[in-house]
């Protein structure tokens, strides 16, 4: 019942029960981890035969989550991350403890932003659920309540926009950065296009977007020029160099590339365009998405009152 090191460092447990063989491989390992886990699942495997039902770990339940569900996700390599940063408090600990782990996450990671340690109680929370409904290992599902988060949209004026622009120390990049705010394409959709997807007014977007749905997206007169002469040769490691000193030289580091997408949308929503319109333009997947930004043209609202007999 050996314990291995695989070539791309990760350890496998090979064990032996029954007349058949079981394997198990993880890159979150050690030796030592390995070793105590070859141990337990062996006593699992005997407790099993004698009828017993094992008492499940957190680390079972996220390890068949990762099998099962992470594949489905476009985020896996980003949720992979999160994983990583759950390990150290759940190691060892009981799949019936889900909601006393996330309250001592919550009390050790205080001063830590929301989002950033909602991550690890989204993922919590999932394998609970996931552990209750379709495994059979629960009971019930554990109570996860995640922190409050602030909503982090920012929305840049046409004056801020340009100044980001020009800032870049690569122009390539400032026209990226133009044409982000002007379409709301996403950075790595935009690195991807060339003037082959841009006909009749419109960027053609393949199924490859986050939707997986062939969008159409219109051209202002301002970026028009831009995108016939895409790719603009920028890679994504230059936009990203240059967007950085940009923030720095114009005093917005708090600026995140995603929010050119928030600011595209803003800026059809305070121009009066109907939700559903600025829905379809940014190729959201849902109108609850769209919804975020329904603050910004609160007129919509009086119109519909005045309209009332």
């Amino acid at each position: 019942m050996p314990v291995t090191k695989r070539p791309n460092g990760s350890y496998q447990v090979t064990v032996g029960f029954g007349g058949r063989t079981y394997r198990k491989t993880s890159r979150h390992w050690t030796r030592s981890t390995a070793r105590e886990f070859e141990a337990a699942w062996l006593q699992q495997l005997q407790g099993i035969a004698s009828g017993k039902q094992p008492e499940r770990k957190i680390t079972d339940a996220i390890d068949r989550w990762q099998v099962e569900h992470l594949p489905r996700l476009r985020s896996e390599k980003k949720t992979n991350s999160h994983v990583r940063a759950l390990y150290p408090y759940v190691k060892g600990r009981k799949l019936s403890e889900v909601a006393q782990v996330w309250a001592e996450i919550k009390a050790a990671e205080i001063g830590k932003a929301p989002a950033t340690v909602n991550h690890k109680g989204r993922i919590l929370r999932q394998i609970s659920r996931m552990a209750w409904r379709e495994w059979g290992w629960l009971e019930r599902p554990a109570a996860i309540g995640l922190l409050p988060e602030k909503p982090r949209e920012t929305f840049l004026t046409l004056d801020q926009v340009e100044a980001l622009a020009r800032a870049c120390p690569n122009p390539a990049v400032g026209d990226y950065v133009r044409l982000a705010a002007y379409t709301g394409i996403r950075r790595g959709h935009l690195l991807r296009l060339t003037a082959h997807d841009v006909r009749g007014g419109f960027i053609h977007l393949d199924r490859t977007s986050k939707t997986r749905t062939l969008q159409l997206v219109p051209l202002h007169p301002k970026v028009a020029g831009i995108a016939t002469r895409l790719p603009l040769g920028a890679s994504d490691d230059q936009v990203r160099d240059s967007w950085a000193k940009a923030r720095e030289g114009c005093g917005l580091q708090h600026v995140r590339w995603h929010d050119l997408r928030h600011t595209c949308a803003s800026w059809l929503v305070q121009a009066g365009v109907p939700l559903h319109t600025v829905s379809e333009v940014l190729g959201h997947s849902s109108m609850a998405m769209t919804r975020r930004y329904a603050h910004l043209s609160p007129e919509h609202l009086s119109d519909a009152i005045k309209k009332m007999a």
